[in-house]
């Protein structure tokens, strides 16, 4: 059989550390078990990674990336801008299809004591603000929507989504998607000072 190339052994790594964060939480995942169920030795892994917390981090950014390059399409996609930004907030809404909140929930608790987490955390949550305040200016620039700081505007619709999760996740409380959706539009509505039915069938 031919040798698994270091990006691909890396990303053997990355998922299986995906795997027991899903199972076990972050704080219980521990290199050697990583390394055991990955078929590599933990001074491997510390070779490639250096800690138990950058390992943790690069599992996050992985987990993310998929759903960010997808946001990424959406954002840049055909569409109004209306329908654009409604489609990007309904892939970040907690009962749509982007990453698992699981796992970015988790994040947030064990990032309070990790510094190296918090940095790779607010960075994510970045680029998912500047994805969104994107379209927010396309918008504007349209005539759409009136002028607003689409960044903080961005920012509360994000949050506004995070509170959402929180609910879903930890206390098992999930509203139907028609009702979350209708949520996300009424909030959006009142951000940008709009009507409801510009959004609501863009």
């Amino acid at each position: 059989m031919p040798r698994k190339t270091a990006t691909a052994r890396r990303a053997e790594v990355l998922e299986e550390t995906l795997t027991q964060i899903r199972a076990l939480g972050m704080a219980a995942v521990r290199v050697a078990d990583v390394a055991e169920a990955s078929g590599v030795s933990p001074a491997l892994i510390i070779y490639h990674f250096g800690t138990k917390e950058n390992l943790l981090s690069e599992a996050l950014v992985h987990a993310c990336a998929q759903d960010l390059s997808t946001l990424d399409s959406i954002v840049a996609g055909p569409g109004s801008p209306a329908a654009r930004l409604l489609a990007a907030l309904d892939w970040y809404a907690p009962s749509g299809p982007a990453r698992g909140w699981t796992i970015w929930i988790d994040a947030w608790s064990v990032a309070l004591r990790d510094n190296t987490l918090s940095r790779v955390l607010t960075d994510l949550q970045r680029r998912w603000i500047d994805a969104i305040a994107a379209v927010i200016d396309d918008g504007v620039t349209a005539g759409l929507f009136p002028l607003v700081d689409s960044v903080a505007v961005a920012g509360r619709l994000t949050s506004y989504l995070d509170g959402l999760a929180v609910r879903s996740v930890v206390h098992k409380s999930r509203p139907p998607r028609r009702e979350l959706r209708s949520g996300i539009i009424r909030q959006l509505a009142w951000e940008l000072s709009v009507d409801p039915a510009v959004l609501a069938d863009p």
